[in-house]
């Protein structure tokens, strides 16, 4: 009778527990229910000031109007004979790019912490001297209105950089498509009975990088893709090897051939063999286009959207964001891409410098375009190739856009609609949390809200996305993904080795990636 008693009395104590438990637990939830944001019209408790620093223009990007004057500026320089076409003559210059110079980090910490002057505003321009057989930069300043430039080549290089290392460019790459051109209508039934292409095909490539394997080279090897949208994963099999070193393009010539796996030493020798028929030919079959990014299937509607409920937490004015605690300066440089300085939170600097440096993809391949590639990005421009984002598919549809504007390659200045968006993102995760049954009931928790600054840069076949964001824990995160196509080979003997088959003749090859950043953190001081 007591066990009986006794268990009687454990189970109604449990059934108590539990109930006690249930109700806690409601009235907590519905305790913490009562607190969600409630509409505008009757929650308006953000009204915080927003104070920009107005000197963080100190590390503003240059507008269009500076570098026309810069580039107005050394075009009036006796001696110097800018064009914007190196070829136009031997003794042409070529003005090939003006981007911020950025003063030193001393001066600038005086000027802002320590009422001390600004530093001078200046330019760097790079000056191909086609006469002079080299490279130079040039610091051009003050802004606006420049009167002086100062040749600060060795200072950065520590030597003199000869003409042959210049980066790829648009008018070396408009002869490059003649000569392909000219010299590919010699085999025109080969490559119509091998590929299914025309003379107006014959500029569909893509080249190694870098132009060469030692100092002083200037020579590249181009394989040739299908002319159709995602040409990076069509390969044909058809690679030429270009000496382009001269600066008289009519010295060009194509140096070797690679057809189907086989190397021949001129496009006459391949043709002769080719109708002999003593080598393995190609023969041509239409495919679809496997690369095509139109959607395979219809869509499935519209997926969740994010909205500012009481308007934006953020701020943007000229090159400065203010978001919560946080805030910062920003700019796009046109060859390493987004950075951020002066970043400081609750008023405190804790980085001086954030910025994107390089980003590298080396491949391995059995034939010798792949094989010989080192992509450098910077060397085309990373944030030169920020081109402007889609509202709804790279950001938010509510992002704040920003235009960035680059002279690169060009004899005027480009302006990037829409090329940085900056948002406030809600994870869908707590930043922090706990809930605890233990002695009490109790929960607490933060929503994982975060300020995303973004650009997107098209560089060839990859898309990289470039992310830095902002916590309200205090934390930075420097974030990148790639997207877009990868670079391929056609399907030959030993090619896979240095891959996997992503289509019926193609070969998706292996490679790396290395991104770099620098960040410079000056938490509590410089030191």
């Amino acid at each position: 009778m007591i066990c009986k008693a006794l268990c009687t009395l454990l189970n109604c104590l449990l059934v108590f527990a539990i109930v006690t438990l249930l109700i806690s637990t409601s009235v907590l939830i519905w305790l913490n229910t009562q607190r969600l944001p409630l509409c505008p019209a009757d929650h308006t408790d953000f009204d915080r000031p927003v104070i920009h620093n107005e000197r963080s223009v100190v590390f503003a990007d240059l507008t269009q109007e500076e570098i026309l004057q810069v580039r107005d500026y050394l075009s009036k320089i006796p001696g110097m004979k800018i064009s914007s076409d190196p070829f136009s003559s031997p003794v042409a210059d070529f003005l090939y790019m003006i981007e911020l110079s950025m003063p030193k980090k001393q001066e600038v910490l005086q000027y802002l912490d320590a009422n001390g002057p600004k530093p001078a505003r200046e330019a760097t321009a790079v000056v191909f001297h086609v006469n002079q057989d080299n490279i130079k930069e040039y610091v051009v300043g003050p802004l606006p209105n420049p009167t002086y430039h100062r040749d600060v080549t060795v200072e950065r290089y520590k030597r003199e950089i000869p003409l042959s290392a210049r980066p790829g460019f648009f008018w070396e790459r408009v002869f490059l498509t003649v000569l392909m051109e000219t010299e590919l209508t010699k085999v025109s039934t080969l490559m119509n009975e091998s590929f299914g292409l025309t003379p107006s095909s014959y500029s569909i490539y893509y080249e190694n990088m870098p132009r060469g394997v030692k100092s002083g080279d200037r020579q590249s090897w181009f394989s040739l893709c299908r002319k159709v949208e995602g040409f990076f994963i069509h390969p044909v099999g058809f690679e030429v090897f270009i000496d382009h070193a001269s600066k008289n393009v009519s010295s060009w010539r194509l140096m070797k051939v690679l057809y189907n796996g086989q190397y021949f030493d001129s496009l006459a020798e391949l043709k002769q063999q080719y109708e002999a028929g003593t080598i393995e030919k190609i023969v041509y079959k239409p495919v679809p286009n496997y690369a095509s990014l139109k959607p395979r299937k219809k869509p499935t509607g519209v997926g969740p959207q994010q909205f500012y409920v009481e308007g934006k937490r953020f701020s943007v004015k000229d090159n400065n964001i203010v978001y919560l605690d946080w805030s910062f300066a920003f700019g796009l440089n046109t060859l390493r891409g987004m950075r951020v300085f002066d970043v400081r939170y609750k008023g405190e600097r804790i980085i001086y410098e954030l910025s994107v440096q390089e980003a590298m993809s080396v491949y391995g391949s059995a034939t010798p375009n792949l094989m010989l590639t080192k992509f450098l990005d910077g060397s085309v421009g990373i944030g030169a190739c920020a081109y402007e984002l889609v509202r709804g598919v790279d950001c938010p549809s509510t992002a704040t856009y920003i235009d960035t504007v680059h002279f690169k390659d060009s004899d005027v200045p480009r302006t990037l609609k829409n090329s940085i968006c900056v948002f406030e993102h809600n994870f869908g995760q707590p930043l922090r949390r706990h809930f605890s049954e233990i002695v009490y009931n109790s929960y607490g928790g933060l929503a994982n809200n975060a300020l995303v600054f973004r650009t997107i840069t098209a560089i060839g076949n990859y898309d990289y996305v470039w992310d830095f964001i902002f916590y309200q824990s205090g934390s930075v995160e420097a974030k990148v993904y790639a997207t877009g196509y990868i670079a391929s080979s056609f399907k030959v003997k030993d090619n896979f080795k240095f891959g996997h088959q992503v289509a019926e003749m193609v070969t998706g090859n292996i490679h790396t990636h290395f991104l770099n950043f620098k960040v410079d953190l000056d938490i509590l001081g410089k030191s």
